[in-house]
Order: structure tokens, then C-alpha cells, then sequence
């Protein structure tokens, strides 16, 4: 009976350990995310009890485009891109989520997702359950004010691409992707997804895109070998950028 009884409490021991690491991982994921950067050990903890890991492998879908809204999710690891599909059956990529970043906050308060997540890699991600966490801004005023924050954010990147895809051609979207990279003049930046995912997003084809990628390496503005893009001439990549010069 001794026996048994000290094998069940180091069962039972073994999994508060692996309970404590996991609840130590999702904080540390939690703390790595901007929204939640600046909250301390009991706001999170608050979060954490809304908050699930998940993990998407390549191309597999986070949710589609009408699907109920559920919550919004934290990219701890990997890259999700969120599209919708025209009735033609094209794919129009609104925005590339990266590690650190939040998506579907505004789902939160609407019924259904308005598009659709995919993983473009391995992807890990924390999953904040709406009813919860819409129960904890009520109380926390801090966490409200920094989510209204991040819709605003979402609502000026969605303006900005709907300018460039109605207002500008092709090597001005482009260039204006290159600029929100924040890029330093003849450093490489790594870029963390792929050169066809980038065509999509930009409203143009693959071979369209390695053309364009060809001018403006002959015309000294930038390189992009690889997933090292450099720029050569910040000042006429912010012309091309504005329309004020084209290549």
C-alpha cells in the first residue's frame, strides 16, 4: 500500500510540474505579445484564464471567412496571412500577421470572422476566448484602452490597403510594403514570407512581381535575393512609393 501510494502522489506531483510549465509558457508567450507586453504578473494571469495554445501546421486554416467568431488570437511563433476570395475566385491578401502580433480582435464584436486565417508556416498561437476576455475589459479598463489602441491600428492598415489596391499601380504598392518594413538604407532586412505570398498581397502575379523585382534592381533602388532585401535608395523608394516616380 506504501508503494502505491508514493507511486499516485508522484503521479499526481508529476502533473502540477507539467500544470506550472505550461502555465509559465503561456505567460511567457502572453509577455511576448505587444498587446499584452506592459500588463503585470496579475493581469495576465487574468488573461491566461481565457487563453489556449494552439498550434496550425503549414497552409492549415485558423478559421474561414463567415465562420462564428469565437475570439481573437496571439501569433507566438510563425506567420498567418488573412485573405478573402473574390467572386471571380481570386485571392486578395489583406494582411501578413507575424510573431508578436494580434488578429480578429474586431471579430470580437461581430458575429462571424469577415475573412480567412492561414498559417504560412508553423505556426503557434495563443487563442483568447471572446465571452471572457470581453468580461475582463469591463473590468479592466487599462486592457480596454490598449485593445481600442489595436483597432485602430487594424482599421489604419486596412484603410492603407484599400488606398493602394483602388489608388496605386503595382511598384507603388510594392514600395509602400518595402517602407512599413521601417528598413535601414544598405542593411538587409530578413523577409519571413515568400516572395509569391507577397505578390498576392500586392494584387500582381508571380512573374509580374520578378519583373518589377528586376527594374528595380537594374535602377539601383533595392535587391531582394533570397529573404534578404536591401535598400539601395530609401529616397526615390519613397517617390516610387507616393506615385511620384515610376520604374
Amino acid at each position: 500500500m506504501v508503494a502505491v501510494s508514493r507511486c499516485a502522489l508522484s503521479t499526481s506531483g508529476a502533473r502540477d510540474v507539467r500544470k506550472n510549465a505550461d502555465a509559465m509558457d503561456l505567460t511567457f508567450l502572453l509577455k511576448s505579445c505587444k498587446l499584452f507586453s506592459d500588463l503585470d504578473a496579475r493581469e495576465l494571469d487574468a488573461v491566461q484564464q481565457f487563453a489556449l495554445r494552439k498550434d496550425f501546421r503549414k497552409g492549415q486554416i485558423a478559421f474561414n471567412e463567415g465562420d462564428v467568431s469565437r475570439g481573437f488570437y496571439v501569433i507566438a511563433s510563425g506567420a498567418v496571412k488573412i485573405f478573402r476570395v473574390s467572386p471571380d475566385g481570386r485571392e486578395r491578401i489583406l494582411h501578413i500577421v507575424e510573431t508578436g502580433e494580434t488578429f480578429a480582435e474586431a471579430a470580437m464584436f461581430m458575429e462571424t470572422y469577415p475573412a480567412t486565417a492561414e498559417a504560412l508556416s508553423a505556426t503557434t498561437v495563443i487563442f483568447i476566448e471572446k465571452n471572457g476576455f470581453k468580461q475582463l475589459l469591463v473590468r479592466d479598463p487599462k486592457l480596454s484602452f490598449k485593445i481600442m489602441g489595436t483597432l485602430v491600428r487594424w482599421l489604419a492598415v486596412f484603410r492603407n490597403a484599400l488606398t493602394d489596391l483602388t489608388l496605386k499601380e503595382v511598384p507603388a504598392r510594392f514600395a509602400s510594403y518595402v517602407l512599413s518594413l521601417q528598413p535601414e538604407q544598405n542593411r538587409n532586412i530578413k523577409i519571413s514570407i515568400s516572395k509569391t505570398t507577397i505578390a498576392q498581397m500586392i494584387g500582381t502575379t508571380k512573374e509580374t512581381f520578378s519583373r518589377l523585382l528586376a527594374r528595380l534592381a537594374r535602377g539601383r533602388v533595392l535587391t531582394y535575393r533570397g529573404n534578404q532585401l536591401r535598400v539601395l535608395n530609401r529616397a526615390r523608394l519613397e517617390k516610387i512609393a507616393t506615385g511620384e516616380e515610376r520604374i
